[in-house]
């Protein structure tokens, strides 16, 4: 698969559901996707669908099956890029996340099937996807993207990573969304990778009308997994959130709101 792809909904979906970052929160993944086969919606996972999660396997297990069975598709994240590349044997720093993700694979009876699939699966998964004047990506966007379906590593690096500077009092990253300002007029880009609020999806506008939402949730943080529903053509028709209550989920509506218009 090329590292753009603009999909083409298969016949028998009215739309697509497409789901912020799940991190290993098998239960509300599952819901989710359990929506989106009643109401016969094509799931668009953006990635990262494990680590810090309770439930890594049965996640990409169930990711796995969509994809087999035609009924959805994922993005690449950076957490899927490094247990990708650990599992092909390169060198990576293996932290905490990673590590119960690889336990949790090792000690599911069908970790060796995980491990196979999600690495194949992996290799044929897009950078980011265009339905419509709509933009899928986990990280961050430049319209160069949408002018290639190859892209250079600078901009593979950006789809996965997003934009960030260095803190120097703390020496980690700070997300920036410089970016934001280059989206052309009449075009949405759907992110998660960065759980900037659990409460809503919010959304941001550049004077040129070029709009951003960010759909994580905080899947990864233990609070909410959001997800869209898009028509055929992109369009958001309706934000959905699910959350966790003791042991049960609660699917509940939920609200977009503006952040900041951009220069």
């Amino acid at each position: 698969m090329a590292d753009r792809l603009t999909l083409t909904l298969p016949r028998w979906a009215s739309g697509a559901l497409v789901i912020g970052d799940v991190h290993g929160q098998a239960a509300l993944f599952r819901t989710m996707t359990e929506l989106a086969e009643k109401e016969r919606l094509l799931v668009v996972s953006l990635g990262d669908l494990v680590d810090r999660g309770p439930d890594n396997a049965d996640a990409l297990r169930l990711m796995l099956h969509l994809a087999n069975s035609g009924r959805g598709l994922f993005i690449r994240g950076n957490h899927d890029d490094k247990l990708f590349r650990t599992l092909m044997g390169n060198p990576t720093i293996i932290d905490g996340d990673l590590a119960v993700t690889i336990e949790q694979l090792d000690a599911a009876a069908d970790g060796k099937d995980l491990k196979r699939g999600f690495c194949n699966s992996y290799k044929a998964a897009p950078f980011l996807v265009v339905l419509g004047n709509t933009v899928l990506v986990h990280g961050a966007m430049a319209p160069a993207m949408l002018r290639t379906r190859s892209l250079p590593r600078k901009l593979r690096s950006l789809a996965l990573y997003g934009e960030a500077t260095t803190d120097d009092e703390r020496r980690k990253p700070m997300r920036t969304y410089r970016w934001l300002a280059s989206v052309p007029a009449g075009k949405t880009v759907i992110i998660g990778h960065h759980p900037i609020s659990d409460a809503t999806i919010l959304t941001r506008e550049n004077t040129a009308g070029g709009k951003v939402i960010h759909l994580d949730c905080g899947a990864g943080k233990g609070r909410g997994l959001g997800a869209l529903r898009l028509d055929n053509q992109g369009s958001v028709e309706a934000a959905c959130r699910a959350i966790l209550e003791g042991a049960s989920v609660r699917l509940m509506t939920a609200l977009m709101q503006p952040i900041n218009r951009l220069a």
